[in-house]
């Protein structure tokens, strides 16, 4: 088991997704332990289902704009309909291991270092593609970003970096 904010691109290595525990594993003698933040390898059949209930985080690669080769990360898979960031939380690992998120909640801002190493990859970064290994989940869990998002009233909208 491991913290959410915990996870690396060698957890996903070893395992291809991830699920949150708290919700299944209620009967385990160890779900005391756990909180909603708590994920541990998915041990079942593939593909997941996004519509089960449960919160899955599933490999994923990555392509910016300007990139040839794809970088590792993890989305969360939504049930087929329109492509919701707030619900796919797409993450991404750079080659130094640091992860970043694209979807930022209500008042948060992008990460001034992750900004700064992601643009170091090369120019330019936006758009960048992600799409979930295959065979690894049903429902949406691919998509394309323009930069970091947020939410308002309105809908997703996006945000530019400060610095």
């Amino acid at each position: 088991m491991k913290q959410f904010g915990d996870l690396s691109a060698a957890d996903f290595d070893a395992a291809p997704v991830w699920v949150a525990c708290h919700v299944l594993d209620y009967d385990e003698p160890w779900h005391d332990d756990t909180d909603e933040e708590t994920f541990r390898p998915w041990d079942r059949a593939l593909p997941v289902d996004p519509g089960s209930g449960f919160t899955f985080l599933v490999s994923a690669e990555f392509e910016l704009a300007a990139s040839t080769s794809p970088l590792k990360g993890f989305v969360t898979p939504q049930p087929d309909g329109l492509p919701d960031f707030g619900s796919m939380q797409p993450h991404l690992f750079l080659p130094s291991g640091r992860v970043g998120a694209f979807w930022l909640g209500m008042f948060g801002e992008p990460d001034v270092g992750f900004c700064r190493s992601l643009l170091a990859l090369g120019e330019p970064v936006f758009p960048i593609r992600f799409s979930p290994l295959p065979g690894l989940s049903l429902g949406l869990a691919a998509g394309a970003l323009d930069g970091f998002y947020r939410w308002s009233e309105t809908g997703a909208v996006l945000v530019r970096p400060s610095s």
